[in-house]
């Protein structure tokens, strides 16, 4: 029997216009009704995720933010991985020192970036609500929980060998999307948050779904039992998971959930 649920966002859950699937809420009322819990797990920090379920709903879901750095049971602020502030100024002087890198850093309140260009600055906010340009990212004074890198030159041939040479395992880099990655402490990833939240709901792998469709979702779905990579996720994805759900333009969370976790007949 499926208790938890775990849904990677942009590829997955949402369509390509950053949409919901139509039948999202009608699915969560019911597995609220079974007890089954459903967590949204994302590369984004909850300001920029938080927004796409109304407020109602926010208190009967579980969040998996900035990657596996930030958790929220039930709507609640339940546990955070600092980046810690020697750790990350080092980060930003690799970064800095590699070249062509334009940084986000995702903090307690706030998404902060510095002036690039019209271009950066329209495709960071597709992702997140609440950005805030700087002159200086060295100034931010708060809990930072990662930093999200966008390398044009391509993330699994430059920017993440290029990290991973200068820190090794001290630093988790993970790959989010063809020119973006995510930064984060060693050993935070989805996977380990989400077998946070197993424990902590006396949940086991085998009750467990979760869907993904990129590298930064391999460690959640090696977390669970039930393992579906979206029809248009990275091929190399696929291979690792137990099944491979309709895309994400067609909803195919929702239709895999209704057919394998609700047992509802699907054509």
């Amino acid at each position: 029997m499926i208790k938890l649920i775990a849904s990677d966002l942009d590829g997955t859950l949402l369509d390509d216009k950053k949409r919901l699937p139509k039948d999202f809420f009608e699915v969560l009322g019911k597995l609220n009704e079974r007890g089954i819990h459903f967590a949204v797990s994302s590369g984004r920090t909850f300001g920029a995720v938080g927004h796409l379920f109304p407020e109602e709903y926010r208190g009967k879901m579980d969040f998996i933010c900035d990657n596996g750095a930030c958790i929220l049971l039930g709507g609640k602020l339940t546990k955070v991985y600092e980046l810690e502030r020697g750790v990350f100024e080092a980060l930003l002087s690799a970064c800095e020192e590699i070249g062509d890198m334009r940084i986000l850093v995702c903090a307690q309140s706030g998404t902060y970036h510095l002036s690039y260009d019209s271009e950066f600055d329209a495709e960071v906010a597709k992702y997140y609500k609440n950005h805030i340009v700087t002159d200086d990212l060295r100034s931010i004074d708060e809990t930072i929980y990662k930093i999200a890198v966008c390398d044009r030159r391509g993330t699994m041939e430059h920017g993440k060998p290029a990290l991973d040479s200068i820190f090794g395992d001290k630093l988790n880099v993970q790959a989010s999307g063809e020119v973006w990655m995510d930064v984060m402490a060693a050993g935070i990833n989805k996977g380990a948050a989400l077998t946070g939240l197993r424990e902590a709901l006396g949940i086991t792998k085998e009750e467990t779904m979760a869907f993904g469709d990129y590298f930064n979702d391999v460690e959640m779905l090696s977390a669970a039992g039930w393992s579906f990579c979206m029809e248009n996720g990275h091929e190399d994805v696929k291979k690792l998971c137990r099944y491979i759900a309709d895309s994400n333009n067609e909803g195919g969370v929702t239709k895999a959930i209704r057919q394998y976790a609700l047992g509802e007949v699907t054509v």
